[in-house]
């Protein structure tokens, strides 16, 4: 409110002769309307499904783990390019200051026998360039990458969602803890108010010598205590408040306001349900990767053949008197194949190697399997036992509460000593702590069922 005021003044003081012009005046308008909107968030009490929505917005992890899915994309178009024609140009140019030579049997140009003669091989000028072309035909190498490249896009893509259900859970259980410490701290400052309430009465019955002063300290005491408590739960629901706004990309210099209201809908699980569990697909999608290199191990054994060709135009020269400068053009092409006929036992010794990280796969899936299962049960008993718990607890809370309403009137009046008090107000305390623990295992126990069952993100 204090911003938006700070804007008003500031355009009233804008000359007037600027409004005088359409533009000027559109222009401060939109301007005016920013700052408001700006503003708007902070008024407004922000609910989960809110800060859920911010925090995949805004994380930096989630960023992060978007650029892993787009370079595991890039990879695909990687492995591709493999059968792509691979087009390569050279050139060379030597200077011989001494021709190379070679010897020569001298008998055959009229020589004595058994002699050699030395004869240049060359000119002292060489001037080449070269084209050449190659393309892979069949490779079981490259079919394989391909598909493990794929995979590996897959999981990556299975690992950005498991951030982003990791990010939801974080976030909902900060929220929780807000709303609970706000809740503890709303019932503080209920409880302080009815103190004072009594201090007063104390006070008068001290006048009027019906009780003693050490009773009227009894419960500046107890006040005393509360207000330390209250600041003690202030402080950590500003902590928890600082770690929703990290958690959901907002500026720690902004102001958040979460939605207080608890909602505790008797929420029960189906009796029959097949959890969608993030892990058990990572796992899954682990052993199709497995396998595939696996294969490509084996595939690596199979024949590969490309086919190329190559032209190049060599210049030959020499200066002088007798200055020469020539080329020669020059041209082939062919089929290559290669065939690794024995590579030492490594691919089998790799191919081992594979099948036994498979097994290893198949027993973290058979845990993680009764890991979820155990998770789902716990999650539903902790639900139907918390959904229970909490009902008893609200009438033991209206209950303490009128309890300790007739004490406090009694206490007024003079019929009811100090200890009743200190007695109902204890009474009173314990039963809001049971409500909130209760009502916090409850949220907490309807997060980890979305957890066991692959719904967190299901807001």
């Amino acid at each position: 409110m204090i911003s938006i005021l700070k804007e008003n003044s500031i355009i009233r003081k804008i000359n007037m002769q600027y409004f005088r012009n359409p533009v000027y005046l559109l222009v401060a308008t939109l301007v005016f309307l920013f700052c408001c909107g700006q503003n708007a968030y902070t008024q407004t009490e922000a609910g989960l499904n809110e800060l859920i929505t911010k925090a995949l917005q805004n994380s930096q992890t989630l960023k992060a783990s978007y650029i892993d899915y787009t370079i595991a994309g890039e990879r695909i178009s990687e492995v591709k390019t493999n059968m792509m024609p691979h087009l390569n140009v050279s050139g060379d140019y030597k200077y011989y200051p001494q021709v190379p030579k070679q010897l020569m049997d001298a008998s055959g140009l009229g020589g004595r026998p058994g002699s050699y003669m030395a004869f240049g091989t060359g000119i002292p000028w060489a001037l080449g360039t070269t084209i050449s072309l190659g393309q892979l035909i069949y490779s079981q190498e490259y079919i394989t990458g391909v598909k493990l490249a794929h995979t590996g896009e897959e999981l990556t893509g299975l690992l950005l969602k498991k951030s982003k259900e990791d990010i939801a859970y974080n976030v909902s259980s900060a929220f929780y803890n807000a709303q609970i410490l706000m809740s503890h701290l709303s019932f503080i400052e209920n409880n302080i108010g009815n103190m004072e309430k009594l201090i007063a009465a104390g006070e008068l019955l001290y006048q009027n010598q019906m009780i003693k002063n050490s009773d009227v300290d009894k419960l500046k005491l107890s006040k005393t205590m509360l207000e330390t408590q209250k600041e003690t739960v202030a402080e950590s629901y500003e902590e928890v408040i600082n770690a929703l706004k990290l958690l959901s990309g907002i500026p720690q210099k902004d102001e958040l306001k979460i939605d207080n209201k608890i909602s505790t809908d008797n929420f029960l699980p189906p009796d029959r349900f097949s959890p969608d569990r993030i892990e058990l697909r990572l796992i899954e999608k682990k052993k199709e990767l497995t396998m595939l290199e696996r294969d490509n191990i084996t595939a690596s054994l199979i024949p590969t053949v490309s086919a190329y060709g190559v032209f190049n135009y060599t210049f030959y020269g020499k200066g002088g008197e007798n200055s020469n400068f020539k080329g020669y053009p020059g041209s082939w092409f062919g089929l290559q194949f290669n065939w690794k006929l024995f590579d030492g036992l490594e691919s089998r010794s790799k191919r081992q190697i594979k099948d036994l990280e498979l097994k290893k796969l198949d027993l973290q899936t058979e845990q993680l399997n009764e890991n979820v299962s155990m998770e789902l049960k716990n999650a539903t008993l902790q639900i139907k036992l918390q959904n229970t718990n909490i009902e008893s607890r609200k009438e033991q809370l209206a209950l303490a509460e009128k309890i300790y309403e007739q004490t406090r009137l009694q206490f007024k009046e003079g019929v009811a000593n100090i200890t009743d008090v200190i007695q109902s107000d204890n009474s009173l305390r314990e039963a809001q702590n049971n409500y909130l623990v209760s009502t916090i295992n409850l949220l907490n126990a309807q997060l980890s069922w979305k957890k066991a069952a692959g719904k967190l993100l299901s807001f």
